[in-house]
């Protein structure tokens, strides 16, 4: 049963002695429904968060924040351009621990209207960068996870074992996400402290800068795209790729085409551990509501090239556009081994003419030849100048890629106004938040 906020008032002046509260308000930034949840002003100002846990499994998720608040310590914070809350204490309530954290000031960030000149976006780039440039000894040092890219990768191809064998997600994804988690580069990445558990209910902004995170149960050392992802399918592109330049110029990074195609690819997975979780609670109404998400999701990615997960998009982009110059360097080949052949087929004839009179032994072996000498070089001739073609045509076949641009992060991100205008409706849609509901 829920509690009202005079009630959590009280629990809060009982874990922290002295504190006389004026107000209290229901909180729900970052609760998700597990906890009651109120903010709490103070007689001297002072501004509080309470929580309450509703389950032991929602308890458990404070009590890891609370080592992860504990890990922040201040020199690391210190690090960061945002604010992070501390305890402030905690009261016992029927068995668990109602706790009171301080208040982070700031409202909840609305991703579908960021702009890439607010300001906003290059905020999220650079406070993500330093988060991602912190020291990670400390998260060792206090026994928090720590993955390494084998170990994302390996649970990636858990999980879409798993979606494959509940035969409900649609076979084009599954054909993107295996070509993802089969592309060794894109695996190549140096983990990082990430936040592990971002979404728009944990981030606060003010005047157009992230003014803080909440939410930090799940602080590790990790695949820094995770704390991309949720930008992916609900920002608009522009703000999208102002995050990411932010970013990577902040750490002094050069392309970051794979950290944004990982991004991708974890954002999508969200659906597929949704659909996942309605099959293990055999619940009809997540199945069929994930079932919907993972289509919408599959008609949104389909050749759009700023979604790609792996090259393998431009290359089939190529073989429908041909090189222009391909068919003319094999025409202008063909014409010179031609001309060749007719040089050596004459050469034969030449030193026949001038050569002496031929002995009566000679004219007599001539005779019984059943094929005129004369004939022969032309049959030698056009069998090695066939043999030449084709050696000539496969050789320049292999060779064409070679001399088309490869796939990097421009074609990545190059539409044409239409179907970037078609793209984007495709992903308003989606915009249906996958994080908060797993």
């Amino acid at each position: 049963m829920s509690r009202s906020p005079l009630t959590l008032a009280a629990l809060a002046t009982s874990a922290i002695p002295g504190l006389n509260v004026v107000s209290a308000a229901l909180h729900t930034a970052g609760s998700t429904g597990r906890y009651d949840s109120a903010v709490i002003i103070g007689e001297d100002g002072s501004h509080y968060i309470i929580r309450v846990p509703e389950t032991p499994a929602a308890y458990r998720l404070l009590e890891a924040e609370l080592k992860s608040l504990s890990a922040l310590s201040a020199g690391i914070r210190t690090r960061l351009p945002f604010a992070i809350p501390s305890e402030a204490g905690r009261v016992d309530v029927g068995g668990l621990s109602a706790l009171v954290y301080t208040y982070v000031p700031g409202v909840l960030i609305d991703v579908t209207w960021l702009s890439p000149t607010d300001g906003l976006s290059t905020s999220i780039g650079e406070s993500l960068a330093a988060l991602h440039a912190l020291p990670t000894g400390f998260i060792d040092d206090y026994g928090l996870p720590h993955e390494t890219p084998e170990a994302v990768r390996e649970s990636v191809r858990q999980l879409l074992v798993r979606a494959e064998a509940s035969r409900l997600v649609p076979p084009s994804l599954l054909e993107r996400w295996t070509g993802a988690l089969d592309d060794d580069p894109l695996w190549e990445f140096d983990p990082t402290v990430v936040h592990g558990d971002l979404d728009d209910q944990c981030v606060l902004v003010e005047h157009s800068h992230v003014s803080g995170v909440l939410s930090w149960s799940q602080l590790r050392i990790s695949d820094p795209a995770l704390d991309l992802a949720w930008l992916i399918h609900a920002a608009p592109v522009a703000a999208i790729d102002s995050v990411f330049a932010a970013y990577a110029r902040d750490l002094q990074e050069g392309s970051s085409v794979m950290l944004r195609r990982r991004a991708t690819l974890h954002a999508e997975l969200h659906v597929a551990r949704w659909l996942l979780h309605g099959v293990d609670k055999s619940d009809a109404a997540i199945v069929d509501d994930a079932k919907s998400m993972l289509d919408r999701l599959a008609d949104t990615v389909l050749d759009d090239y700023q979604l790609a997960l792996t090259d393998v998009v431009f290359e089939a982009e190529r073989d429908e556009h041909p090189s222009e110059d391909a068919e003319p360097v094999a025409i202008e080949l063909e014409i010179e081994i031609e001309a060749e052949a007719e040089v050596e087929a004459s050469e034969p004839q030449t030193p026949a003419a001038s050569a002496a009179a031929p002995t009566p032994e000679q004219t007599s072996a001539a005779a019984d030849s059943t094929t005129p000498a004369a004939d022969e070089p032309d049959v030698i001739i056009t069998e090695e100048h066939e043999e030449i073609i084709v050696a000539e045509v496969i050789d320049e076949d292999e060779a064409a890629p070679v001399d088309r641009p490869g796939a990097n992060e421009e074609t990545a991100t190059v539409v044409d106004d239409a179907a970037e205008s078609s793209q984007r409706k495709a992903r308003s849609s989606l915009r249906t938040g996958f994080h908060e509901r797993l």
